[in-house]
């Protein structure tokens, strides 16, 4: 079989591959290594399981599984690594190096993604169901995007000082692979610029809108195409103001018909992240079967494990919730006296839940404020606290602060928190795990370093103090 010797080591380790399922096609068992060269994708099963394996590839414990989500609240006024287990402990010291296994790993764990994706994306002459075949190269065309888009907030230099800004250094969008191993050696992958990087995430996009059919949330459905442009066309309106529409027309095709019946009950609401079972506010979820799931690399033992249990509650957190906030109970002192999230993700097989209904609530609300539609904000935030056990808000309550603080209260421990200071231009909270004063807005330590062995393969340019 011909392996693949590429120059860039986002690649490096990947041959051309298929990853394979059992039956049940959420329960990945087998992962199986084919010479694409001679045997070529040919049929929707085919699809069926590069799909599925884009999917086992994103719940990796360097990703989804549970890295990415504690990049995104482990240097938080929300949370921080006390380091029991030196597991996250650099991130919160805002200390990451070029040679960390952190950026090495999550930098590799993504573009495994894209892998996938790209060669849905690219099987041509597929035989099959054709409305199942536009499905997965839709499922395709959104993980791709995402996966390129995570790794922009993570690695690109947008809210650099000086490095900043649309034209500021990115990662590299990859829509290909090599086919063959002459074809590997000239395979080069320079940094695309943030403001490309938009422009092709929302080609993605509106492909996967246009093709995927599914309505199952452990996979990607339209609602979550839309969920996630919305998402995404906020971060991008920090330097794109324009995208604020885009943010809202997205978030109001996502939520459809059903704003306020899509947000989970009160008596509900912890039990959303137990288990594997989509309740009616899930998006999108990503599967973690019983016999299939990370073990003691999952959010759980990061977050309440006794074993591990690095992330800990900053001590402000309790003070943000109303006393009868439903919301407020996910937070409690664990056997050793610390302040912790115990209720979301408590157990190994609990599934991730990346995207709910209350989300796409928050950000319709958002962007309602940045296009002069303050009553839309108002309504959206009071579905949500109605079914919370606090007071509604007034119209003269209703500000764009009063709208991310809600954000806030809603999504704590989700893996939001981060980003939403980094596109509001927030400076990095402070935690005890910071020495001398913590980084301001701009600084270059905000961003993640390209990895050095990626440098080292591919004369790929650092980022900016590293």
């Amino acid at each position: 079989m011909k392996r693949i010797v590429l120059k860039i080591s986002l690649l490096l380790v990947l041959p051309l591959s298929v990853i394979s399922c059992s039956q049940d096609a959420l329960d990945p068992t087998l992962s199986t290594v084919r010479d694409l060269d001679k045997d070529p994708i040919s049929s929707e099963t085919d699809l069926m399981y590069l799909t599925n394996g884009m999917y086992k590839r994103m719940r990796a414990a360097e990703y989804y599984g549970r890295d990415f989500i504690l990049f995104n609240e482990a240097r938080t006024d929300d949370a921080y690594s006390a380091g029991y287990s030196n597991r996250f402990l650099n991130v919160s010291e805002m200390n990451v190096q070029v040679t960390d296994a952190y950026p090495a790993d999550t930098w590799l764990a993504i573009y495994r993604v894209v892998l996938n994706a790209n060669h849905v994306i690219n099987a041509e002459g597929i035989t099959g169901n054709e409305e199942a075949i536009a499905d997965y190269k839709g499922q395709a065309y959104l993980g791709r995007a995402l996966a390129h888009f995570d790794l922009t907030k993570l690695y690109g230099q947008q809210h650099i000082t000086g490095e900043g800004g649309k034209d500021a250094l990115a990662v590299p969008y990859i829509t290909n692979f090599p086919k063959n191993s002459d074809d590997a050696l000239s395979f080069k992958f320079p940094r695309n610029t943030f403001a490309e990087v938009r422009k092709k995430i929302y080609e993605d996009l509106d492909l996967a809108i246009e093709n995927i059919s599914n309505t199952d949330p452990k996979y990607f459905t339209q609602k979550a195409a839309y969920g996630y442009k919305s998402r995404m066309a906020m971060y991008f309106a920090t330097f794109f103001p324009e995208d604020w529409q885009v943010a809202f027309d997205a978030a109001q095709e996502a939520i459809g018909g059903n704003a306020k019946g899509g947000v989970i009950e009160i008596g509900d609401f912890i039990k959303q992240f137990e288990g594997n079972i989509a309740e009616k506010n899930s998006v999108f979820q990503l599967a973690m079967p019983s016999d299939d799931n990370l073990g003691n690399n999952c959010l759980s033992e990061m977050y309440n494990g006794l074993a591990y249990g690095d992330i800990v509650a900053q001590d402000g957190t309790v003070n943000k919730y109303e006393d009868d906030d439903i919301r407020g109970t996910v937070i409690g002192y664990d056997a050793y006296g610390d302040l912790k999230n115990l209720k979301k993700y408590p157990t190994y097989s609990d599934d991730v839940i990346l995207m709910r209904h209350e989300e796409l609530l928050l950000n319709a609300a958002e962007a309602s404020m940045h296009i002069n539609q303050p009553e839309i904000a108002l309504e959206y935030i009071n579905y949500i606290r109605g079914k919370r056990g606090v007071v509604l808000k007034e119209a003269n309550e209703i500000t764009l602060e009063a709208v991310l603080e809600e954000r806030n209260l809603e999504l704590m421990f989700e893996g939001f928190r981060f980003d939403d200071l980094m596109r509001t231009r927030q400076d990095v909270p402070e935690n005890p795990m910071i020495i001398g004063e913590s980084p301001l807005y701009g600084d270059f330590r905000t961003a993640f370093p390209i990895p050095k062995r990626e440098i080292n393969a591919s004369g790929m340019k650092q980022n900016v103090g590293y």
